[in-house]
């Protein structure tokens, strides 16, 4: 299948709106308690864990790799947490630590949210996607399918909800990687994309302080960007609000191929099958460092 060969027209507000779901889906295991613990019980610890852990299904690649394929943290960042890093825990070891945090937060978090019919079903969705995906250009979701034949182990081959995991942790990385190419076509580099995104989310810092960009490196961003009419005294303007949301759009073109051949309500479908486990892992705390706390009872 060729990324120009999607056979049905998609909304593109169901690929946003599906893509939403699924990065929470995923990305629970960055600000979890538990991932931290497992980390430490290999050797890493701090911003260690979160590089090595996401890099893992790379192989022991170098900080620059790393640097290349995140795109947007601090070289100084991910030099200081890559390393030596693989001198203390092989990426197999940090994979495995990875999923055993995973499976930890899900079992005593979503499973009572989801029943076995649906997750099969989000399961078996899932794995035509990413049966039918091209990974030219995509490092990252490239090798993360590469890992996915090694939940066959024993210690992990029985878990569906690891392997749902796992699947849609493939499809969220698609995703970025496409996106992380637009961005350098823009062109917008790691600093300036963070910038942009700092001015424009609502949670003030939390995007800067994980980036760890240094103050000389911000600074300079934002002269880039005012010369080339994306920001001004007043934060994004109109025209890189614009230019921001031409690229949001593409991405979504782009991310439509995942879906290849399913209709806007086979995509929203996959999309309720996984809601109930979002909702439990926001319930549970999960997302308070982004802006997402639990509800307040009786909300």
């Amino acid at each position: 299948m060729t990324e120009a060969a999607a056979t049905t027209e998609l909304s593109l507000a169901t690929v946003a709106r599906v893509h939403d779901i699924t990065t929470m889906f995923h990305a629970f295991v960055y600000f979890a308690s538990e991932a931290a613990e497992e980390y430490a019980a290999v050797g890493v610890g701090g911003p260690s864990g979160y590089f090595a852990s996401r890099s893992a299904p790379l192989g022991p690649v170098s900080a620059e790799v790393v640097t290349a394929t995140f795109y947007n943290f601090s070289p100084d960042l991910v030099g200081s947490a890559i390393d030596g890093t693989w001198e203390i825990v092989s990426p197999e070891k940090m994979q495995r630590a990875r999923w055993r945090a995973v499976t930890r937060i899900l079992e005593s978090t979503v499973a009572d949210a989801v029943i076995d019919v649906d997750v099969s079903e989000a399961i078996d969705v899932a794995e035509s996607c990413v049966a039918g995906l091209p990974y030219a250009g995509r490092p990252l979701a490239a090798a993360n399918a590469s890992v996915l034949s090694r939940l066959d182990d024993p210690a992990f081959v029985d878990n569906r909800l690891l392997r749902l995991w796992q699947l849609v942790t493939i499809l969220r990385e698609w995703r970025g990687d496409a996106h992380i190419g637009l961005l350098i076509a823009e062109p917008l580099d790691g600093c300036e994309c963070t910038v942009v995104s700092e001015h424009l989310f609502h949670i003030p810092g939390v995007i800067r302080s994980t980036r760890a960009w240094s103050e000389d490196d911000w600074s300079k961003a934002v002269d880039r960007l005012r010369s080339r009419g994306w920001l001004d005294d007043d934060g994004v303007t109109e025209e890189g609000r614009v230019k921001r949301g031409l690229i949001e759009r593409r991405t979504n073109e782009i991310d439509a191929v995942v879906w290849n051949g399913m209709t806007d309500a086979a995509v929203n479908r996959f999309g309720d099958l996984l809601e109930p486990a979002v909702e439990a892992l926001t319930v549970g705390g999960y997302f308070a460092a982004v802006g997402r706390p639990p509800p307040e009872e009786g909300t």
